[in-house]
């Protein structure tokens, strides 16, 4: 085999010709040859990564230390560090050395992962605690029952917040309800973190963090405008049934209806028919795969007309199960879901419930024949991000669909996660049409029972630290199958309330939290999420659309198609701006992404897997993370395409570079 030089000898004369230019102009003197240009700090340890810094609130340009204000700077903008002096420091937009100024070093927090913390939506986890230090949060996790101890603190820090005495170990409680990130974006930087143990051996992420928000006027005029005449007693829930409609299905539709019938029947007793809209969809399976069906998804019911109980009886009087087969045991049940989320109008229902019917398997990410080409989790991600609601699953495991109960069962189960909450997922034995209609009927009762008490709430019971209607639904905490599901009602009423009231986020400049909760360790206080620009998002889009494709057409070896989406998880964790070389097999090299992966608070999924771990992978379990960086790309593109969930945080209208939005970690390959 003959190897091709890498150079020509002419290529070679000319690149001694150039050298010995510059070496020369250098020399003398000779025009503004840059041989070198200023580069920002390392991380102390580093060689590759550079010091970075958000700015916690809006701020101004300046020449030098203590120079007169310049061009203002929107807070979240992210800066490189190039030189620190007293009380300010030197900072460029980019990492080329150009167009470098200085801000006050009290604007800025120290930001060297794109990794930020939330508050998640979670009405059975307490207000977080804001320490002073760590030695506090180390004394609770080494308690046998830290909650007791928390509690002690949270209440002494409650009379503080009311007016009472300080308290210095407390420096700040979350937010007593949810915060609407659309009109209040606020992110928690994380400074620092140590993994440490509680007494009971679960473990627990330590996070020194500080408050980072963008302008909240600015936020507010870009968020769609609460609903109209928007007070609890005006608050709204919507529950769209979601339902099967091939061969077999005719008993669970007139179910359905018998089912609802009765829980109109006590609406309307209650004299509150405007509280609670039930919605209906149907769905079968892609016509490319059975054309006979006659449809995939379609309307029965909006959400406009499921406030009254007759038209929701005439809707689903017209419901009717197919008279031809499907292609085979699975329908497309994620189809339907997106009809729901797509195709209705949600506006006016702070209560927001998808209920999915089905006794087959859902097409997945994989299939051929899915319409939405999500993942169960995917499905859940997007409804749980874009609609702000939660999805339950009703499997009717009937006999003939047996073989396929395994599978169906872990995809419905993601499709019905919830944060801090078992899946919403009711298995229905053997199908029994009754035993359903029973289920449908506690289901629809609770759910509405649970609106009418919230509505009916008096208001000291509505500003209390936990759910606002705890009193008035002593059921939800009897342990029953649906007490998860009602407790996301109480969520959601708490986003509701924080919504009408503004609520806002602590402002404290550094302090400790604890990842988990100290009563139940188990559940989580915090979401940590990536904070991301729309152009950022694309960038990571079109770098794995590249990295999968060439995978699938062998133009990349094993090793390096794992290096670059391992570049690409690790540069969104570090320096977004750099993913899209990811798509480029020469700059994908895994010793450049070793410290990129080092010191994360949180790593992705794939950053959990060594270079070895991925070459010895069977071709099935390659395969199964493959078709999760199908799902991912397809979920970026289902964010990206929704514009609600972006804030125009610099007030400058619908343009990529004004729109920010704090990814779920788990969104990362």
């Amino acid at each position: 085999m003959v190897l091709k030089p890498l150079w020509t000898a002419s290529e070679i004369s000319m690149l001694r010709y150039v050298f010995a230019f510059l070496v020369v102009s250098v020399t003398l003197g000779l025009g503004p040859v840059a041989l070198a240009q200023e580069k920002p700090l390392l991380i102390e340890g580093k060689e590759r990564l550079f010091q970075r810094v958000l700015l916690r609130a809006a701020t101004s340009e300046h020449n030098g230390p203590d120079s007169t204000a310049g061009a203002a700077l929107a807070p979240l903008t992210p800066l490189y560090v190039y030189e620190r002096a007293e009380d300010w420091i030197r900072v460029g937009r980019d990492e080329d050395g150009s167009d470098l100024f200085w801000v006050p070093t009290a604007a800025a927090v120290q930001w060297n992962q794109n990794i930020v913390a939330t508050f998640e939506a979670s009405e059975n986890v307490e207000r977080v605690l804001f320490f002073n230090e760590l030695d506090p949060i180390y004394d609770l996790l080494d308690l046998e029952s830290p909650g007791l101890r928390a509690a002690e603190l949270r209440e002494t820090a409650q009379e503080a917040e009311s007016g009472g005495p300080t308290y210095e170990t407390i420096v700040a409680l979350g937010p007593r309800k949810v915060i609407d990130q659309r009109r209040n974006l606020y992110v928690m930087p994380i400074l620092d973190f140590q993994e440490e143990v509680f007494d009971n051996g679960a473990f627990v992420n330590l996070l020194k963090v500080a408050v980072a928000r963008a302008d909240p006027d600015r936020a507010r005029s870009s968020a769609p405008p609460p609903p109209p005449n928007a007070t609890p007693q005006n608050y709204k829930a919507g529950v769209v049934f979601v339902v099967d409609t091939t061969i077999s299905m005719d008993p669970y539709i007139r179910a359905t209806k018998d089912a609802l019938e009765s829980v109109f029947a006590m609406i309307d007793e209650a004299g509150v028919s405007d509280a609670v809209s039930f919605g209906l969809i149907g769905y079968r399976d892609s016509l490319e795969a059975a054309p006979g069906l006659g449809y995939a998804t379609r309307t029965y019911v909006t959400l406009q007309e499921g406030l009254k109980g007759e038209e929701f009886l005439q809707g689903i009087a017209e419901m009717k199960e197919a008279t031809t087969s499907s292609r085979n045991f699975r329908e497309d049940s994620y189809a339907g879901v997106a009809h729901a989320l797509k195709e209705l109008d949600w506006s006016g229902f702070a209560g927001r419930f998808i209920v999915v019917v089905s006794d087959a398997g859902p097409r997945s990410q994989n299939d051929e024949f899915s319409a939405t080409k999500l993942s169960g989790a995917g499905v859940n991600s997007t409804v749980r991000e874009q609609l702000g609601g939660a999805i339950a699953v009703m499997h009717l495991k009937t006999p003939d669909g047996v073989n396929d109960h395994v599978r169906a069962e872990a995809e419905y189960r993601a499709l019905a996660s919830f944060p801090n909450q078992p899946p919403f997922y009711f298995e229905i034995e053997n199908g029994a049409p009754r035993a359903f209609e029973a289920a449908a009927t506690e289901l629809g009762t609770r759910l509405a029972q649970q609106v009418l008490s919230f509505r009916n709430a008096p208001d000291d019971v509505l500003d209390k630290n936990r759910s606002p209607i705890l009193e008035g639904n002593a059921q939800d905490d009897g342990g029953d199958r649906f007490a998860g599901l009602a407790s996301a009602g109480r969520t959601m009423q708490l986003a509701y309330l924080g919504t009408l009231n503004g609520e806002a986020p602590p402002d404290v400049f550094e302090a400790y939290v604890a990842d988990r909760d100290f009563e139940r360790t188990g559940l989580k206080p915090l979401s940590i999420r990536v904070l991301v620009s729309k152009a950022q998002l694309g960038a990571l889009y079109d770098a794995l659309n590249i990295i999968v494709q060439k995978g699938e057409e062998n133009i990349i070896d094993p090793d390096q198609f794992f290096s670059q989406v391992l570049g690409a998880a690790a540069d969104m964790s570090r320096s977004p701006d750099k993913v899209a070389r990811q798509s480029d097999p020469t700059l994908a090299e895994a010793a450049a992404i070793d410290e990129y992966i080092e010191d994360l608070p949180y790593q992705s999924r794939i950053m959990g897997i060594t270079e070895d771990d991925w070459l010895d992978m069977s071709f099935s379990e390659q395969a199964s993370i493959i078709n999760d960086l199908y799902d991912k790309i397809q979920r970026y593109k289902e964010f990206n395409e929704a514009t609600d969930l972006w804030v125009n945080y610099l007030g400058g209208g619908a343009d990529a570079e004004n729109q920010l939005y704090p990814l779920p970690l788990d969104e990362l390959p």
